[in-house]
């Protein structure tokens, strides 16, 4: 009989690859499509001092003195991967200590570098090109590199012209993405430390993977309406004063009669083409221009197995009382709960396009 915990939480010290296990006492991921993960791990502070004591450092030390990745292992698989970004230790007044440290994948890590202060200028190029380009360029600086490299690559059929100044990567690439411009790609860095582009959409169509009474845990079924909508944005660029980019874009005539004309303003600044500016107004309107199910639900990590489907994939969801009869949404965000024991809860939060 095996003594090996389902679930493995391990640190590395990325200068010198010794790699640690830590024993701990719950741990949640959350995953958004085109936007990063996150990570909180909570630990007990006596069991983390004393495998700190056994390697002749402190506790902060243990997770401050370097960059450190943490990895997570479910059944010996790597399921997830990044680098601390907080540490948080804290006593009560009766003397009991907490512990937790805060994680980002190495997407997010990318808010904390620039273009840098000369202009950067891509010129009718495809935009799904931009992201990697970016990437490699401020991995060749020095200290700069993070391991990551190019996996799967792909065309979007569209023509950009972005300048960037002292821009920060995270955002910019999560720009270009579907996740604010219609038409365009999605993208992850996986597990392997790659960078992937994925047109027109990442995942796939799950049929096999039903979500209905026989597994949602919990439900939530929210409806913005009227504050939440917009029928009408306003999508401004580069440039000062009237010499501002910008495009309007609206939804329907019958769309906008429905609720009467509701606007909003989105803004771009180092976009000057103006496709791009009206491909992300168009997307702006598909998430808000009419009153869109936003459903989340949760199910046990075994039913399905949380593995088997990541975000982006489309699953088949049930929830009659909402007249949500077996149809198909994607996966926007994926929270996974994991508790010392190996039990798994995951909440999905759904769409619809």
């Amino acid at each position: 009989m095996s003594l090996t915990p389902l679930v493995q939480v391990f640190i590395l010290d990325i200068g010198t690859s010794d790699i640690f296990e830590l024993p701990f006492t719950s741990i949640q991921t959350i995953t958004e499509l085109n936007n990063g993960s996150s990570a909180t791990i909570h630990f007990d502070y006596s069991a983390i001092k004393g495998v700190a004591d056994s390697y002749g450092t402190t506790v902060k030390d243990l997770f401050t003195a370097t960059l450190r990745e943490v990895q997570i292992e479910y059944n010996k698989t790597l399921v997830w991967r990044g680098v601390i970004s907080e540490y948080n230790r804290s006593k009560s007044a009766d003397g009991t200590y907490t512990m937790a440290i805060a994680v980002i994948d190495y997407f997010s890590l990318l808010q904390k570098r620039r273009t840098g202060l000369t202009e950067v200028d891509f010129t009718a190029v495809d935009p799904a090109t931009i992201p990697w380009s970016l990437i490699n360029t401020s991995q060749a600086l020095t200290h700069g590199d993070l391991g990551i490299t190019e996996g799967a690559t792909d065309t979007t059929g569209l023509s950009v012209t972005v300048a960037y100044k002292n821009s920060e990567l995270k955002s910019e690439i999560a720009k270009l993405s579907n996740l604010f411009t219609n038409g365009s790609f999605d993208f992850d860095i996986d597990l392997t430390k790659k960078f992937n582009v994925y047109y027109p959409t990442k995942g796939t169509v799950r049929p096999e993977i039903v979500l209905d009474i026989n597994n949602i845990l919990a439900d939530t079924v929210k409806i913005p309406v009227v504050l939440a909508l917009t029928n009408s944005v306003f999508v401004t660029g580069q440039g000062v004063n009237n010499d501002i980019a910008a495009v309007n874009r609206q939804a329907s005539s019958g769309d906008i009669a429905a609720y009467t004309l509701l606007e909003d303003v989105i803004s771009d600044p180092n976009v000057s083409d103006t496709g791009i500016l009206n491909a992300e107004g168009d997307k702006f309107l598909a998430l808000n221009k009419l009153p869109l199910y936003q459903i989340s639900l949760k199910h046990a990590g075994d039913d399905p197995d949380f593995t088997l489907y990541d975000v982006g994939d489309t699953l088949v969801v049930n929830i009659p009382e909402e007249n949500v009869s077996y149809a198909q949404y994607r996966v926007r965000k994926k929270t996974v709960d994991i508790d010392p024991a190996g039990s798994v809860t995951v909440q999905l939060d759904m769409l619809i396009i």
